[in-house]
């Protein structure tokens, strides 16, 4: 007994639907579902909503074996992620800590500016944004090489800082723990709310080349290891460093900061799949 062929159309249809709701859901539906459970706290007083964005790692041109289809289908999530991200936390500023391309340092110099091109579609910076930039090694160099002059040289040139709107209230540095002992001002307040220091590489943890340039600050920002934590270090003694790991149930952290508290170190994990 033959089926006729609406009902053959009806059969191989339903898995084509199936297979057309998974993909609608994992590339678009999911990012706004997720973005929708993110905690909201109630806004008392002045509040400054700061996104930060952590090792993106903008895929190169030459250590993938199928470059073309790995970039499209990495750019395109980093940008949705950003997208719903703006689009949920409403951000007045947003910090990138660094790692912005994979193969910034070792990439030619056409290949730095593709890239670069790639960035600014992907993360796109409404005019009078607040905005900060740091480097990462993988920007330009430092944690097996040497560090690159005129790769950082262009960095810094290329992405250009704003801080209009948080200059006068917070006193912003970064460091580069690959070097020696260094801290540049990015901009410092008469009376800060806060002094916040931003490390492409964790502060608090052994391994890098450390010094008391953190030492006098509220708040430091990391990432770099591609893992979410915690480092509360106790000014008085026995100035012990307490680590808390962040999963996805965790709680909301919530503390204070200044200088009677504890000096409080967020590392933020890697944007990107990779």
């Amino acid at each position: 007994m033959r089926s006729s062929p609406s009902r053959r159309g009806y059969i191989y249809g339903i898995p084509a639907l199936l297979l057309g709701f998974v993909v609608l859901w994992n590339e678009s539906c999911s990012y706004w579902w997720l973005s929708t459970q993110w905690v909201e706290h109630e806004e008392k007083g002045r509040c400054d909503r700061i996104l930060i964005v952590a090792d993106p790692q903008l895929i190169g041109y030459q250590n993938e074996k199928f470059g073309s289809i790995a970039r499209w289908d990495s750019d395109r999530y980093l940008s949705t992620g950003y997208s719903y991200a703006k689009w949920r936390f409403r951000p007045n500023a947003v910090i990138f800590l660094g790692d912005l391309f994979d193969e910034g340092f070792e990439s030619s110099d056409d290949e730095w500016h593709e890239t670069y091109e790639r960035f600014i579609g992907i993360y796109t910076i409404d005019k009078g944004d607040n905005t900060i930039y740091i480097a990462g090694d993988n920007d330009i160099g430092g944690e097996s090489e040497i560090i690159s002059e005129s790769r950082r040289s262009q960095f810094y040139n290329y992405f250009r800082n704003n801080v209009t709107d948080l200059k006068n209230r917070y006193s912003f540095s970064e460091t580069y723990l690959f070097e020696n002992r260094n801290l540049k001002d990015i901009t410092k307040a008469q009376v800060p709310i806060a002094k916040v220091m931003l490390t492409h590489v964790p502060y608090f943890i052994e391994g890098y080349k450390h010094t008391d340039v953190g030492m006098s600050m509220d708040l430091i920002l990391s990432a770099h290891d591609h893992t979410t934590g915690i480092y509360e270090y106790q000014r008085n003694p026995p100035q012990a460093v307490l680590f808390s790991r962040i999963y996805d149930g965790s709680p909301t952290y919530i503390s204070k900061i200044g200088q009677t508290e504890p000096i409080v170190e967020l590392q933020t994990p890697t944007c990107s799949y990779r």
